[in-house]
């Protein structure tokens, strides 16, 4: 008897406490009650009995009744009926006894002791005969699961409350790419608590779709894993979900309470506003009530219910952010004593550009990493042999190929791969410079030790961390097309040679 007594209060953590019943609903004619001390307005609870029980004055209980198939892994009955919970090595009920009650009790259709529609308060049915009961409601589970000993109180652990959640498809994006956002919600169909809760008609959720956002399009909305006519959001950035049908004060929610509510729509990055920065937007829902009394001007006598003026807004929003970061990349043209180059041409497959606001700089409009990709841009270095490169994702890596070398200097014959620069608070970097010979191929990289930068937001923050793409001087060729004038150089020294000679040998024969 204690080790049956012990189970339902360590199943159900029943708390019996003093209440003022508001609300009953009369379940017969027996001694024993039960009340749901946290009732949700607007839910119907339905109340089933499991097994039958007899309780004596002092207050011991004993079950009977038959178990049900999908209980029989859980209770035991002895040879005269008596049910008990199973146990395990230590004389404890084994685990998981609660769950299975409560799955039972939530595949129940029919056989219910009493049914009753919460007006708030705390709901109590009375009546009943002592045994074992659970309790499902239109939240959508069994609630819990009791005794009655005579009377006991339980709380309804399916209480619904609104949240916000959004995410984006990945950590960062190229301008031109496709975004998409997914933003859920818990709902309820009441908001406040017991009887001055009010029903909610409707939700707003809004966006602040920045302007670096465009062709903002609703792929999705679903409630409760069920599609609903999808919408686009309007002018004031917004999408307005109905959230009961009927008229005016009768009206009738539409969704079971707690229904998760999920809308996904995608945006195409035109802009970049932060460079290696936080590019956030915030999603915001805003539940609407039924007010019966919303202000002086309320005329209880108009049935138009084309208007909103017994709707209000609730005074408690719900909103969530979600953060893209678009980075840069930058390259130097340099000599082989790290000296800057102006004069270098570069073409990137797969980019596209717009000019930035000065020499070397470029936005990026789209870019593709398919190796049969049809774009293609040139871009020149600035008069210091630097080359921006604004609106990357950070997973990308730019093939960049040499088009025109800085005057007098070998052009590269291979091609360097450029990444955006991650420069976030403390994130760290590496410098370094790539080799290269006479007809430009790498011979060699040089990484020098690591540094960090804060806060990194600007153009010219990106240098010391650029990559250092060098050149040679280019080798003086012999000239070519004629026979030149080394020759006559080489015979005009013969021939002085020659007349020396000639002269030493006079002098000596005239001696």
């Amino acid at each position: 008897m204690k080790k049956i007594i012990s189970l339902v209060l360590a199943i159900m953590m029943v708390a019996v406490v003093g209440l003022a019943f508001a609300q009953e609903k009369s379940a017969g004619s027996g001694p024993a009650s039960i009340t749901v001390a946290n009732a949700a307005k607007g839910e119907t609870y339905s109340i089933y009995k499991i097994f039958d029980a007899t309780v004596d004055g002092d207050g011991a209980i004993s079950y009977t009744g038959t178990i049900p198939e999908a209980l029989k892994d859980y209770f035991t009955q002895d040879s005269v009926g008596t049910i008990f919970a199973k146990t395990d090595a230590n004389g404890d009920p084994i685990s998981g006894i609660g769950e299975a009650v409560a799955a039972y009790v939530k595949e129940l259709t029919s056989g219910a002791v009493a049914t009753e529609t919460s007006d708030g308060s705390a709901l109590t049915f009375t009546g009943l005969q002592y045994g074992y009961y659970g309790i499902s409601s239109t939240q959508g589970a069994a609630v819990t699961v009791d005794s009655t000993n005579p009377n006991a109180t339980i709380y309804d652990k399916n209480s619904k409350t609104v949240t916000a959640n959004k995410t984006v498809g990945k950590e960062s994006y190229s301008i031109g790419d496709t975004i998409t956002y997914t933003a859920s919600f818990d709902t309820a169909n009441y908001m406040g608590s017991g009887v001055a809760a009010k029903q909610v008609t409707k939700y707003v959720i809004s966006d602040t779709l920045p302007e670096y956002l465009s062709n903002v399009t609703v792929t999705g909305i679903t409630v409760g894993g069920t599609a609903i006519t999808t919408q686009q959001f309007d002018d004031d950035k917004s999408i307005t979900i109905p959230w009961v049908s009927g008229t005016k004060p009768n009206y009738t929610s539409l969704y079971a309470n707690g229904a998760k509510l999920v809308i996904t729509y995608t945006a195409v990055l035109t802009d970049v506003t932060n460079i290696n920065a936080n590019d956030t937007n915030t999603v915001t829902i805003q539940p609407y009530v039924y007010n019966p009394t919303p202000g002086d001007d309320d005329d209880d006598d108009d049935d138009d219910d084309d208007d909103d003026d017994d709707d209000e807004p609730w005074s408690t929003t719900y909103s969530d952010d979600a953060v893209i970061k678009t980075y840069a990349a930058a390259l130097i043209k340099v000599d082989e004593n790290n000296y800057p180059l102006k004069g270098a041409q570069f073409s990137i497959k797969g980019l596209t550009v717009k000019a930035g606001e000065a020499k070397g700089e470029y936005i990026v409009t789209s870019y593709s990493n398919a190796a049969d990709a049809a774009q293609s841009a040139t871009l020149d270095t600035n008069d210091n042999g630097v080359l921006y490169i604004i609106g990357l994702a950070s997973d990308v890596d730019l093939v960049v190929t040499e088009e025109t070398a800085p005057a007098g200097y070998n052009k590269l014959t291979s091609t360097v791969t450029l990444e955006p620069q991650e420069l976030t608070t403390q994130i760290y970097h590496k410098s370094g410079t790539i080799y290269y010979d006479a007809k430009g191929n790498v011979v060699s990289q040089q990484e020098s030790s690591s540094t960090s930068k804060e806060n990194v937001k600007n153009l010219t923050d990106l240098e010391p961390g650029a990559l250092k793409v060098r050149n040679n001087k280019g080798t003086e060729l012999p000239t070519t097309g004629g026979i030149g004038t080394t020759i006559f150089y080489i015979i005009g020294g013969m021939l002085v040679v020659g007349a020396a000679i000639v002269l030493v040998a006079r002098r000596k024969a005239h001696e």
